[in-house]
C-alpha cells in the first residue's frame, strides 16, 4: 500500500503528489499577489518571506518525488489508453518536473543574488553559491515569472486531462491517484 504496484500508485506517491499540488498553487499566487504590493504594505517583506520558505519546501517534496519516481516502477498504463495519449501524458510530467525545479532554481538565484542565503522562515538559511550581476538576476526574473505562468498553464492541462478520464471516458486515471493501490508488489 505504500509502494506504487502495477495496478496503481502507493501512498508515497500520492501524499508527495497532494501535498505538492496545492502548495504549488499558494505560491504562485502568492508572487502574483506580490507584485501588486507597495513599499507600506503590511506583506511587502513578509509575502516574499513565505514565498522563499514554501519554494525550499517545494524544492525538497519535489525532490523527494523525483526520488522515489527514480527507485519505485511506475504503474503499468491503463490499457484503454491510446499511445500518443500516454506519450502526451508522460511529456507533460517531464515538463511539469522540469518546469518546477527550474522555477526553484532560478528563484534561489534571484533570492540569493546579492549573497545572501534563502531563509526557510527563522529556522535555516541555504547560503548562498553564486552571486549574479544585475542583469543575470533580471535574466533569473524573467525565466521564473515566465516559466512559472507556463507551469500553472501545464497544471490546468493535467487537472482537466484527469477529470476527462474520470467523467468522460471513465477509467481509473484519476482514482489511481486518489486511493492507494491494495496489491502488493
Amino acid at each position: 500500500m505504500l509502494k506504487d504496484s502495477p495496478s496503481g500508485y502507493g501512498l508515497v506517491t500520492i501524499i508527495l503528489h497532494w501535498l505538492s499540488a496545492p502548495l504549488i498553487l499558494f505560491v504562485f499566487g502568492l508572487g502574483v499577489y506580490m507584485r501588486s504590493l507597495d513599499y507600506y504594505s503590511p506583506w511587502y517583506h513578509r509575502g516574499p518571506e513565505i514565498h522563499i520558505a514554501l519554494g525550499l519546501v517545494i524544492f525538497l517534496i519535489m525532490s523527494l518525488r523525483l526520488l522515489w519516481r527514480l527507485r519505485s516502477k511506475s504503474p503499468a498504463p491503463i490499457p484503454t489508453i491510446s499511445k500518443s495519449n500516454l506519450l502526451a501524458a508522460n511529456l507533460v510530467k517531464i515538463l511539469l518536473y522540469l518546469f518546477i525545479f527550474v522555477i526553484c532554481i532560478t528563484g534561489y538565484l534571484i533570492t540569493t543574488a546579492e549573497g545572501q542565503g534563502a531563509a526557510f522562515f527563522d529556522f535555516f538559511s541555504i547560503p548562498a553559491t553564486v552571486q549574479l550581476n544585475a542583469h543575470n538576476v533580471d535574466r533569473a526574473g524573467m525565466i521564473h515569472k515566465y516559466l512559472a505562468w507556463t507551469l500553472i498553464a501545464v497544471v490546468l492541462l493535467h487537472a482537466v486531462a484527469a477529470l476527462f478520464h474520470h467523467f468522460v471516458k471513465r477509467d481509473k486515471t484519476l482514482v489511481r491517484m486518489l486511493k492507494p493501490s491494495d496489491s502488493a508488489d
